[in-house]
C-alpha cells in the first residue's frame, strides 16, 4: 500500500493498480477464504488518521486486517467488509481482453451458472 488510514483500515493506492484484481482472482478461484487476513506494510509516515483522498488515489476494496510498520504492528479490531471476488461489471473490456486468466475465470463462472 502507498498509505493506510489507521482509523478506517482503508489501504490507499493509485487508481488502476492490480491489488484488488489479484485479490478478486484468488477469491474467485477459491484460493482465499473470507477469513484470510490481509496484511500490508507501510512506512510510519504513510500511516494516517482520517486521510483525505484526491483524484489520483482511491480506497481499496481490500482493507487491511493487519498493518505493519518498522516500529509496530497494528491489528484492526473491526475490519471493513472486503470484496467477494471480481466485480465483473466494473472490469473494463481492455483489461479483460489482455488477461487470459480473467477470461478463463469469467467463462468458468458463466458455465457454472448454466449447470
Amino acid at each position: 500500500s502507498m498509505a493506510v488510514d489507521s482509523r478506517s483500515n482503508c489501504r490507499i493506492g493509485p487508481k488502476g493498480s492490480f491489488e484488488e484484481l489479484e485479490y478478486g482472482m484468488l477469491r474467485e478461484m477459491g484460493a482465499l477464504a473470507k477469513k484470510t487476513p490481509v496484511v500490508t506494510i507501510v512506512e510510519s509516515f504513510a500511516l494516517e488518521q482520517g486521510m483525505a483522498l484526491d483524484e489520483g488515489l482511491l480506497c481499496s476494496q481490500v482493507p487491511a486486517d493487519i498493518i505493519c510498520t518498522a516500529e509496530r504492528t497494528l491489528t484492526v479490531r473491526k475490519p471493513l467488509r472486503t470484496m467477494k471476488g471480481i466485480d465483473w461489471e466494473k472490469l473494463g473490456q481492455r483489461r479483460l481482453g489482455s488477461m487470459r486468466l480473467l477470461r478463463l475465470l469469467k467463462a468458468a463462472k458463466a458455465a457454472a451458472k448454466l449447470s
